[in-house]
Parts: C-alpha cells; sequence; structure tokens
C-alpha cells in the first residue's frame, strides 16, 4: 500500500507540472531603455576654467563613449553650435565613431566664441540618449600665414607670363583656410581664389599692337599643369614695375599678413625675339652687329624684343658658371608659355651644347614643343665645343634641337683642331626653300675653340664645311677629314644652326669674308638662313 500510494502522489505531481506549461506566461514587456552618452572632457563647461590667452585653437579633439542597459550603442550623433544660438534637429552628425578632429566655428568677424559641443549615444533600437553629453568649448581664431616660396619668384624683369607659389598654413588646420586673395598693385582690393592653389601662372591680356596699352588684366591658371581658370586679375602695369600682393583669408574672415614681390614687367610688340646669351662682357659689339642683321633684314619699322641672358658672364676658366638669373625659375608652365609668345626666335650664345648645367639653351629647349607646335622658327648662333664632361651632357636639350647628329670627340693623339686664317668654308647645300646659292666663305683668323660637328640623317641638311687642319700630339699637322660641318638646318626649315662667329668682339670687323674678299658675305649668309626659316622679310 506503501508503494503504491506513492506513486499516486508522484503522477499527480508530474499532472499539475504538464497543465502549467501549457497555461503560458502573462504580464507586459519591459520598455526600451535609452543609451547614457559620456564625453571624455568631464565638465559641462570649460569657459570658466580657460582665461582668454589659454582658449582653445578652434580646431579640436574629442572622444566619448556610450553605454546601453538592455541592448549596445549601435552609433552617435554629434552637433556643435555657437553658445549664443538655439540649436536644431537639422545640426546632428552621424558616426559609428568614438572620436574625431572636429573644426569648431567662429562667426566671421570675431577673434574668440564659446561653442557648445553635444554628444548623443544612439542604442541597436534606434533609441537616442535623451540627455546628450555636453561642454562648451572657449575657442580662439588664429589668423593664418603666408609666405612665398623664395627659390621660385619671378627675376627682377620678365614679359607678360610669370608665376608665383607660396606655402598658406593656419595653425587651426588647413581647413580653415577659406581662401587665398591676391592682387596687383592695390593692397586694398583683391581676387579671390581656392584655398588649396599653391602655383598660379599669370598670363597678361596683352595687345602688341596697341602701342599705348600701358594695363592689362592678367588671367590665372593654377598648378604646374597650368589649369584654365575664369578667374582674371586686373591692374597689371606694361613697361613698368609692379608688385604683388597675396594673403590667405580664413573661414573666419581673419586674413595672414601680406606678403608681396616687387619686379618689372616688359611689354612684347614683336613676333620677333633676339636673345642675348652671349656671356661675356664683349657682347655689346656682337650682339650689334646681329641687331644690324635683323633690322636690314625683317621688313622696316618692324620691331624686335631682346631677352637679356647674357649674366653671370663667364670669364677665364670659371668652371660651371649658373645660367642666367633673367630665366624663370620654373621651366614649365612659365618658361614654355613665354617662348610661345613669339614666332621666331635668333639666339646669339657663347656656348649651347658643352654642357647642359650652366647654359641658357639646353634650359630653354627642354620646354621648346609649345613655340613649335604654334609654328616656331628659330636660328641659332653659337660655337659648337667639346663637352667638359661627357657623361654629365648626355641627353643635353640643345644637342637633341638643334640640326647636328652628334658632337665631335677629338682622339686623345689629337691635340686640337685648327682653322687658319685664309680656309675655305665652303657652301655643301642650299637652304630648304630658297633659290639664292649661298656663299662661299673664308676664315678673317685663326680659330682653335670653334669644332666642326656631325650633321648626318635625313632629317638635316648641311650647309657649309670648313677645312680644318689637326694638330697632333706630337707635333703633326694635316688635314682633317670629318666631320667638317660647321653650319646645318633641319629638313622641315624650323631650326639653324650657325657655329662660327661672324664678327671679332673687340673690333667689330668681320671674321668670315667672302673667298672673293666680301665683308659682307657672311651677312648675306645669316640672311638666306632667316629667309629660309621664314622670318617676315622686307
Amino acid at each position: 500500500m506503501t508503494s503504491l500510494l506513492r506513486t499516486l502522489v508522484v503522477s499527480i505531481l508530474l499532472g499539475g507540472v504538464m497543465t502549467g506549461c501549457d497555461a503560458g506566461f502573462t504580464g507586459e514587456p519591459l520598455p526600451n531603455l535609452p543609451p547614457e552618452t559620456y564625453l571624455s572632457v568631464r565638465d559641462s563647461s570649460l569657459v570658466d576654467n580657460l582665461a582668454d590667452e589659454e582658449r582653445l585653437v578652434s580646431t579640436v579633439y574629442v572622444s566619448w563613449t556610450g553605454d546601453d542597459p538592455d541592448g549596445y550603442v549601435a552609433a552617435y550623433e554629434f552637433r556643435y553650435y555657437d553658445a549664443a544660438a538655439v540649436p536644431t534637429e537639422a545640426l546632428w552628425v552621424r558616426t559609428v565613431r568614438n572620436d574625431s578632429l572636429i573644426l569648431l566655428p567662429i562667426p566671421p568677424g570675431r577673434a574668440t566664441a564659446n561653442v557648445v559641443f553635444e554628444v548623443r549615444a544612439i542604442d541597436n533600437e534606434g533609441l537616442a540618449d535623451p540627455t546628450p553629453a555636453r561642454t562648451v568649448f572657449p575657442i580662439r581664431n588664429s589668423p593664418p600665414e603666408i609666405r612665398l616660396i623664395s627659390f621660385e619668384l619671378p627675376p627682377d624683369t620678365t614679359f607678360p607670363i610669370f608665376s608665383f607659389s607660396w606655402q598658406a598654413e593656419d595653425p587651426d588646420g588647413a581647413v580653415n583656410l577659406a581662401r587665398i586673395e591676391v592682387s596687383f598693385n592695390d593692397s586694398t582690393q583683391f581676387v579671390a581664389l581656392p584655398p588649396d592653389v599653391d602655383f598660379v601662372t599669370f598670363v597678361a591680356n596683352v595687345d602688341r599692337d596697341n602701342p599705348t596699352q600701358t594695363e592689362a588684366t592678367a588671367r590665372v591658371y593654377t598648378g604646374r599643369a597650368f589649369r584654365s581658370t575664369t578667374i582674371e586679375v586686373p591692374g597689371l602695369r606694361l613697361d613698368a614695375e609692379n608688385t604683388f600682393y597675396v594673403r590667405a583669408v580664413d573661414l573666419a574672415d581673419t586674413s595672414s599678413a601680406l606678403a608681396r614681390y616687387t619686379w618689372f614687367v616688359k611689354k612684347p610688340r614683336s613676333r620677333v625675339l633676339l636673345v642675348n646669351d652671349y656671356r661675356k662682357a664683349t657682347g655689346t659689339v656682337v650682339m650689334a652687329y646681329h641687331r644690324a642683321i635683323l633690322r636690314d633684314f625683317l621688313p622696316p619699322g618692324m620691331p624686335i624684343d631682346e631677352w637679356d641672358l647674357s649674366q653671370p658672364y663667364v670669364t677665364g676658366s670659371a668652371g660651371n658658371t649658373p645660367r642666367s638669373d633673367a630665366l624663370p625659375p620654373v621651366p614649365d608652365p612659365t618658361l614654355r608659355q613665354t617662348l610661345a609668345l613669339w614666332d621666331y626666335i635668333y639666339w646669339v650664345s657663347t656656348a649651347t651644347v658643352n654642357s647642359i648645367v650652366g647654359n641658357n639653351l639646353p634650359y630653354a629647349a627642354a620646354v621648346m614643343d609649345l613655340f613649335f607646335e604654334q609654328g616656331g622658327r628659330i636660328l641659332v648662333h653659337s660655337p659648337v665645343t667639346q663637352p667638359r664632361d661627357p657623361a654629365a651632357n648626355l641627353g643635353n636639350p640643345a644637342i637633341l634641337l638643334l640640326p647636328l647628329s652628334d658632337l665631335l670627340v677629338l682622339p686623345d693623339t689629337v691635340r686640337r683642331l685648327e682653322l687658319a686664317s685664309g680656309a675655305a668654308i665652303t657652301p655643301v647645300n642650299t637652304p630648304p626653300g630658297v633659290s639664292t646659292v649661298l656663299p662661299p666663305l673664308q676664315s678673317n683668323r685663326f680659330f682653335i675653340n670653334e669644332l666642326p660637328y656631325f650633321a648626318e640623317g635625313a632629317t638635316i641638311v648641311p650647309l657649309y664645311e670648313a677645312d680644318y687642319q689637326y694638330l697632333s700630339r706630337r707635333g703633326r699637322r694635316g688635314r682633317w677629314p670629318h666631320p667638317r660641318t660647321v653650319a646645318s638646318i633641319s629638313a622641315d626649315a624650323r631650326v639653324a644652326l650657325f657655329g662660327l662667329p661672324l664678327v671679332n668682339e673687340l673690333t667689330g670687323e668681320p671674321v668670315l669674308i667672302g673667298a672673293d674678299g666680301d665683308p659682307d658675305a657672311g651677312r648675306q649668309a645669316i640672311m638666306l638662313l632667316l629667309r629660309s626659316l621664314g622670318f617676315p622679310e622686307r
């Protein structure tokens, strides 16, 4: 009986349990609780904690955390606004980060501001913290700074294409820069540029056929890629001294101190440019001779623009003399665009092919592509001499430009080449497009520094060969066989080279004369080259 009773009791209890499971739970679920948010800055306001001189810069680093009692924090929202303003819901910015570097706003024209920063956590059900973490940052605006890059400043004289570069900084961060402002000759009226611009090329709107034009606007091209803009800056003076002003302005409308630079701008008046690259003090005599050739060839009254690249002078064994400081320090785009101002260039030089370093033509030749794309033609009058350092001279842009295929390197057994007084300089071809035969010439002095060069290939037309003699290390003399070319022109009549001097640099007397003794034969030869190149002719 006892066992039976015990079994009956267990069965009743199990039946009660089963009946209870089938009945289900009753009651209301607990509501979703909002998250809490905490700022790393525990004070609700820092205004009273910092004196005016201790106010923060407007770019501040802020971090925060959040906690949710019945779920997890899925995101945050933050906003900031002036303490005197009424915030709106539209100011909230959503993020999943728990820190940020933030530029706090300072109203334009004010040096300080008290800015409220609030952040609230958002939980996994989208509920926001109804009591955001909050503090007030007392901030001050620091004025931006700007400086011109000194090694890229224009020369003291330029034509109306020139570039400036600068470095602008803001203690409150680069994002606080609002714009760069520039001006010519007026420190009160400025033209705005984007804040990220740090290199600008100005191209003046010059009418070279208007002799009364003394002022021009300048178009703005940004970056070293020469990007066109619609921006123009007025007030550039032509054939006069100019001062360029530049300043940085931040989002609070606070300006940096002015940076400035003064230089002279020449107005081009011609399509023909005479380059004085004769880097000796005696260049005055030589350039007068070449200037007279141009004036006698060009139509009467046609002006000639001149560019003086003669200094610093090369004297004695000075070694590597720097290239002329009259050239723009930035070849591309500044020099490339400047050379394209002209259709014809007459370049007179003391040295072009013997070194890349220090010589002016290699620097210019590397950026002459635009000049030629626009139909440009150039005559180069320069001696051809042995490279000072053949390995360093590889790839010399002047060699690639000129109508020669290679330079002559004398064998070790040859001390030098000589062109004796009275030696024949014989025409071997007629310049392209010219029916008149070049006059036979002869030397009127003893030459030892000027060498012949190789002029081979279908793209080069040799024009003159000279009767050189060699002097061996043992003192023997004999006729030099090859090369003997001293003047040539490209087959497309775009570039010509004359490699012997025409005039005594001290006396002005011709050092090349006609085979018949005509002192003007050298001039006549140069004029035939100008005609072949298509220079305007009277």
